[in-house]
């Protein structure tokens, strides 16, 4: 849980956007790809979690419920 209280969405942004760089490179392996995949996969993953939960507390600032 404390991962999730350090989580930065700047910084998780930026490593998708390196590791699209890198994908687009064509000296992978499988293995490397597998890999690369995976962490842009659960960062995007965060990333979206961020994002909901940066929303709900808008929303409750605001006295809003969500729909």
């Amino acid at each position: 849980m404390s991962e999730k209280k350090n989580f930065s969405y700047d910084k998780a942004v930026a490593r998708i956007e390196e590791i699209v760089r890198l994908l687009e490179q064509d000296d992978k392996s499988i293995d490397e790809l597998s890999a690369l995949v995976k962490e842009a996969s659960k960062l995007v993953k965060d990333c979206k979690s961020k994002l909901r939960m940066t929303e709900e507390d808008i929303l409750k600032a605001f006295g809003e419920e969500e729909n």
